[in-house]
């Protein structure tokens, strides 16, 4: 009995250290796109592709950044998604579409303060059609 109940501390123990830990690609630095490197060889590898996007601006809404809370815990709106950035260990509370027109989002910014979400904000981001 001594063994079994050493052995389920020793594992909730290293599953907890699990969950906490920081993915290895976030201690890692940025690598420069355009830089040079060379391949084993001596040869240089061959230019990355082109591609036909162009960038286009963005907006979306953040309601809530969470640290040290579940939002499991919490019912959000429709609209609103929680998506957990590993590197920074939290939570963001957002809107599940990105909007191309700002009136759009200021349009769901106005309805989530006015549903209570107080805190709402507009975020501006950059996407590639």
């Amino acid at each position: 009995m001594k063994f079994l109940l050493t052995a389920l501390f020793v594992f909730t123990t290293l599953m907890l250290a699990a969950q906490t830990e920081k993915p290895p690609y976030c201690d890692e630095g940025p690598t420069a796109y355009g830089s040079v490197v060379t391949i084993p060889g001596g040869s240089t590898p061959p230019p990355l592709p082109r591609f036909t996007t162009t960038p286009t601006k963005e907006y979306k809404i953040q309601v809530a950044i969470l640290r040290y809370t579940d939002p499991a815990e919490y019912p959000f709106h429709p609209s609103l998604v929680a998506r957990y950035r590993p590197c920074e260990q939290l939570w963001v509370v957002e809107s599940r579409e990105s909007f191309p027109n700002r009136a759009d989002a200021v349009a769901l910014q106005t309805k989530l303060k006015d549903l209570g979400y107080g805190g709402a904000y507009i975020t501006d981001l950059i996407g590639y059609q």
